[in-house]
């Protein structure tokens, strides 16, 4: 079995920490490579997942992101990098479904591109092997999990013998998160699971001026999750926010109203935070949407679509978009500008993470709001930014100086 990769025109030249990933096909029927930002690991997964369709004639497997933008943005401009064409035009490509997100190469094999947005859904036929890219943005990765290794009976199609196997490219998070439960933990982990870790400054191709900027704007625990590949808590926030307390759901039958807080961005994210509340006027940001380049439509689409699922309420939104917001409207959404100075929304929303007189903070966050939580770990209310879902989030809460039982009747009218 071929442990080494040779991608045509040196697209991919493997550095010593991948040729260690690569190397572990056929020994480990799991393995993650859990690395920095900017360290290599999407184009290692993906080399990989090359090489497995090429290798092994016939064989399928599934390629996972946490949402479809993501499978879009990161990896299948990784797979036309790698191979130096669009997937349409490669000569080892028999054809590419971009509505199936179906891959079909010319000696039989099949990969899939599928969004763990909602990991229950990822359930189907049997695979040979599967790849999870960027883990830790999985809202429920415990479940997305469980199917991946459900999936893993062999597809009976391949032409050669070998292991059904699962790898993992991911930055990491916190200790004894699911993630961690998973690949770290010497309690929870698989005996078949192994381990690959990077640094930012283990790839030689990232400029000195990039590495000067990460490790300058990262400290403490969002620098060695970031740049070292450690699992980490942060709490160099300026939001009193902790994973082990805010993490939290509320079940559909106790929410009483919903408000939606949208931040508008172009290059730079558009977030779109869902808000429930329960009789007691608590706050639960239920989900979310995170991308960029997202249209006016697009988001439209998005509110009705969590009108749909969640309940119609006010949608308040980035003051400074007045004419999106007005083309909004003219869309049947009730929309409208943020009224609120920056300093009184944050000091709302963070006052909401402190315990209220019941003992209970004010406000919990959903799973599913993997980019919020990512946010309010290493959010800085003197830097401006890494908060597109910060400020979505704080659009979306009503200032408690006005009143809940004013704001619940204003949102009923």
């Amino acid at each position: 079995m071929e442990t080494q990769i040779q991608p045509k025109r040196k697209a991919y030249t493997p550095l010593p920490f991948q040729l260690d990933f690569h190397a572990g096909r056929g020994v480990w029927t799991q393995r993650a490579l859990i690395a920095g930002t900017g360290a290599g690991k999407t184009i290692c997964g993906v080399a990989e997942d090359i090489c497995w369709a090429k290798a092994f004639a016939g064989s399928v497997g599934y390629i996972f992101a946490p949402t479809y933008g993501m499978i879009k943005r990161n990896i299948l401009s990784t797979f036309e990098k790698f191979l130096c064409k669009p997937l349409e035009n490669h000569a080892d490509i028999a054809n590419f479904s971009k509505g199936d997100m179906r891959l079909d190469w010319k000696n039989g094999s099949t990969q899939w591109f599928v969004s763990l947005e909602e990991p229950e859904r990822a359930e189907g036929p049997n695979i040979d092997y599967a790849h999870i890219d960027e883990a830790r943005l999985v809202h429920d990765f415990a479940t997305a999990w469980l199917v991946s290794i459900r999936r893993l009976r062999g597809s009976g199609l391949c032409q050669l013998p070998f292991s059904p196997s699962l790898w993992i490219t991911t930055t990491p998070d916190f200790p004894n998160s699911e993630l961690f439960k998973v690949t770290e933990d010497p309690h929870n982990k698989s005996p078949e699971m192994q381990i690959y870790r990077a640094s930012i400054y283990d790839n030689i191709t990232l400029t000195p001026q990039f590495i000067a900027e990460i490790v300058r704007t990262h400290t403490g625990g969002y620098a060695k999750r970031f740049i070292l590949g450690q699992f980490a808590m942060v709490s160099g926030g300026t939001i009193p926010f902790d994973s082990t307390i805010h993490i939290r759901e509320i079940p559909k039958e106790n929410i009483r109203y919903i408000r939606y807080g949208v931040d508008f961005g172009w290059a730079n994210p558009s977030a779109i935070i869902a808000t429930a509340f329960d009789g007691d006027g608590r706050a639960y940001m239920i989900d979310e949407v995170y991308a960029s380049q997202m249209t006016t439509n697009d988001i439209i689409d998005r509110l009705k679509h969590f009108q749909i699922l969640y309940g119609e309420g006010p949608v308040f939104c980035d003051p400074t978009e007045l004419q999106t917001i007005e083309t909004i409207r003219r869309a049947g959404i009730n929309a409208r500008k943020y009224e609120y100075k920056r300093e009184d929304g944050l000091r709302e929303l963070s006052g909401r993470f402190l315990k209220a007189g019941d003992g209970r903070p004010r406000v919990f966050v959903s799973k599913r709001c993997a980019n919020l939580i990512s946010e309010l770990l290493e959010y800085k209310d003197d830097v401006k930014e890494n908060d597109h879902a910060v400020d979505a989030a704080r659009y979306s809460l009503p200032l408690r100086v006005l009143g809940e039982v004013t704001i619940r009747r204003a949102v009923v009218r």
